[in-house]
């Protein structure tokens, strides 16, 4: 499902009614999928879910979960999602929530529940609840971020919280510690044939700033076509320590996904300012841009 413009603003609980039972539970490691009141769920389009007494009778469905993902670090973000989102075994990963308040970061460890909901992209014509509702224990947590041993529990120096669209042919510039990191954006913008409304091509983002006394310049991230969307950088700050910022950005090149990215600095290769460490993908509901498609056969 599509995360929110407000990404990093705490999302109001939705959870099922009914807990699985064992034989459910069995089949899953999303375990928490507690008891609570169907009442509070929302959905884009309210007129096109089950009554709420017939959603108190839903199960929440916990068959083919997604296997954990292959690279070592691993993030998430709170919201709600469709099940295939929410990998297997999330709930028993020793997560670090990288937490605002007011003006002050911290890392710091938190757990993640997992609650379900009636998705009504995947669930209509079904007595289930697939969707998937992920809280952790902080208000105003940014991200989760498990599976590498340079993060710890600290404060963390922020460069930015900008939620910044980089234009093509633009640049801005992240000053950390007396060092400037330059984030140069490329690509085309076309004009749409019979439209007043231009689409992003070719785009492409490269940073340059100084490691060791060298200065590199390294191609981030890019893709030839874009539907509606182009590249948001999230927030800048030295997570690792290691006095260079990192970075936190969705990198989606479709208005209806997103691909939220986590660089470490501290973990590049030889001649690389940063390593892209993870990412976490979603889709969001089609009627987004058409409530009224779920209400068709």
């Amino acid at each position: 499902m599509r995360i929110p413009a407000i990404l990093f603003l705490a999302l109001s609980m939705a959870a099922c009614n009914n807990s699985p039972d064992q034989s459910q539970a069995n089949q899953t490691d999303h375990t928490h999928l507690l008891e609570k009141d169907t009442s509070l769920v929302q959905a884009p389009d309210s007129a096109t879910l089950p009554p709420d007494d017939e959603l108190q009778h839903y199960t929440p469905d916990t068959t083919d979960l997604s296997p954990e993902p292959s690279t070592a670090a691993k993030i998430m973000i709170e919201g709600r999602f469709h099940k295939h989102e929410v990998w297997q075994g999330v709930e028993q990963k020793p997560w670090m929530a990288l937490v605002q308040d007011d003006s002050i970061f911290r890392l710091q460890p938190s757990g993640l529940q997992v609650t379900s909901f009636f998705d009504p992209v995947y669930d209509k014509g079904r007595q289930v609840r697939s969707g998937r509702e992920v809280r952790g224990e902080h208000p105003n947590t940014l991200f989760f971020v498990t599976g590498t041993a340079k993060l710890q529990e600290s404060a963390v120096d922020t460069v930015g919280y900008p939620n910044q669209v980089i234009l093509p042919n633009t640049s801005i510039d992240l000053r950390y510690k007396g060092k400037t990191y330059t984030l140069v954006a490329t690509g085309d913008s076309i004009q749409q044939e019979g439209s007043e409304s231009y689409s992003v091509q070719n785009y492409k983002w490269t940073v340059t700033g100084t490691k060791n006394g060298r200065r590199i310049t390294q191609e981030l991230a890019s893709d030839e076509n874009f539907e509606s969307a182009i590249y948001v950088l999230l927030w800048v700050g030295d997570l690792d320590r290691d006095g260079i910022p990192d970075l936190l950005a969705d990198l989606s090149n479709h208005f209806n996904t997103s691909k939220v990215t986590l660089f470490l600095s501290s973990l590049a290769e030889k001649g690389k300012l940063y390593k892209k460490v993870a990412d976490f993908r979603t889709e969001a509901y089609p009627e987004i841009a058409s409530p009224e498609s779920l209400a068709k056969p």
